[in-house]
Parts: structure tokens; C-alpha cells; sequence
């Protein structure tokens, strides 16, 4: 009974400095991204509504299940009924320039507070879809001083080159979840998704996006961090003897 009583006490404590360590999670703020999952527009169509493309020329698409495609192009969407893809193929436009490149800019001044306090972190997600070794896919993710997005801060984030999702030529290339994470500067307003396509071979991008989401969060106090990880081992030992 005693050991019992312990136990509960230990996991109370533990759990009371879990949410005191880690409480800066609930201050974090998602972005605001419009269009994240490419469902405005009617599919297939040349560019996506929220989205500029910068490189010139019709190199973007939105598209959808059973619209023109190459084989290795994806079956569905991963999520909803559309996606953006790089294919030309998808309204039969003429040859994309190359690189490929789309962006947006994203207002992220409603956490000013918790940037201008010099620890705020992106956290940065999407699913990718490509299995076509002459397509290159990346995001960049750059910051800005002004909402705008004309000022241009040190700082830029890079997946570099993404991860195919499956063997070169894979019928059917899967999605597949990818990322970036890095810290944001301090006095950003604003910053820019950028999705670009670099081809080595041919004149359509067999690369994929879809369902971008992310949040600006605090970034995790050490301190906090290694209570929570003893309370984890103590509470380990505890049940061991159990």
C-alpha cells in the first residue's frame, strides 16, 4: 500500500513538472497558410490560388486523380481530392522553365512576442511525392523583417534535396511525410515558402506537394527538458520493482 502511495505521488510530480517544463508548447502558433492542401481551385489548373510562381511561364499545377499524368506521377492525392505537382502533363502546357519555383508568403506577426524573445522555432511539414531521379524537389523557407515580405533577414532554412519516395521509375510514387525545422529570427513579420523543382533530364517536374502545415513554437528549455527525462527514468525504475 505504501509502494502504491509512492508511486502515485512520483507520477503526480512528475506529471505536474512535465506541463510546468514544456508549458511554452501551448503559446505556439500555426501558420496561417492559404491554400496549404490545394483544394480552392478547380483541378487541373495552372498555378494554385494563394501561391505565386516565380519562375515564369506555366510551371505549376494543381491536378487531381485521373487528370494527365506520367506513370510515376501519384494515384490520388494525400489528402482531400487535390495536389501541386511540377507535371506539365496536367493541361497539357509546353515546357516549364527550369528550375521550377512557386511561393508564398505567410504573415507570422501575431507571434512577434514570442519571436523578439529570440527563442521561437518553425516547425515545418508536408507530403512528397516523387520517384523520378532527373527531379529534384526542395523548400526554402526565408524571413523577413515586414509583413510584405520585402525585407530580407539572415536565417534561411533549406530541406535541400528532398528524399525520393520510392525507387527510380516506381509506378505510382507514394507520399511520403517530409519536413524542416530550424530557428526563426528574431524581428521576422513575415516568411516565404518557396517550392522549387530542378530537373536534370526532360521537360515535365515529377515532383509533388501537398498538405503543408506548421507552427511557430518555444523553444524547449533544456532545463525542462531533463527534469521530464528523469522523471521518465525514475518512473521506469519504479515499475521495474515493482
Amino acid at each position: 500500500m505504501k509502494r502504491l502511495a509512492h508511486g502515485a505521488l512520483l507520477t503526480s510530480a512528475c506529471a505536474l513538472t512535465s506541463v510546468l517544463s514544456l508549458s511554452g508548447a501551448a503559446e505556439a502558433g500555426a501558420l496561417s497558410i492559404n491554400n496549404a492542401g490545394f483544394e480552392t481551385d478547380l483541378a487541373p489548373a495552372v498555378g494554385a490560388t494563394g501561391w505565386s510562381i516565380s519562375s515564369g511561364g506555366t510551371d505549376w499545377f494543381t491536378t487531381t486523380a485521373g487528370a494527365p499524368d506520367s506513370a510515376n506521377d501519384p494515384a490520388a492525392a494525400a489528402g482531400g481530392v487535390n495536389w501541386l505537382s511540377g507535371n506539365r502533363l496536367a493541361t497539357g502546357a509546353g515546357a516549364s522553365n527550369n528550375p521550377q519555383i512557386i511561393e508564398q508568403v505567410v504573415d507570422i506577426s501575431s507571434d512577434a512576442a514570442l519571436i523578439d524573445s529570440g527563442d521561437a522555432l518553425l516547425d515545418f511539414s508536408f507530403m512528397f511525392s516523387d520517384s523520378d531521379q532527373n527531379d529534384e524537389g526542395f523548400v526554402n523557407v526565408s524571413f523577413f523583417s515586414d509583413v510584405a515580405g520585402t525585407a530580407l533577414l539572415a536565417g534561411d532554412l533549406t530541406t535541400g534535396v528532398i528524399a525520393p519516395t520510392a525507387a527510380d521509375g516506381e509506378p505510382r510514387a507514394p507520399w511520403a511525410l517530409r519536413g524542416l525545422s530550424g530557428d526563426v529570427p528574431s524581428s521576422a513579420r513575415s516568411l516565404k515558402i518557396e517550392l522549387v523543382i530542378n530537373r536534370l533530364g526532360g521537360s515535365a517536374g515529377n515532383a509533388h506537394f501537398d498538405d503543408f502545415s506548421g507552427e511557430i513554437t518555444p523553444i524547449p528549455e533544456p532545463a525542462g527538458l531533463a527534469m521530464v527525462a528523469l522523471c521518465v527514468g525514475l518512473l521506469g525504475a519504479f515499475r521495474a520493482r515493482r
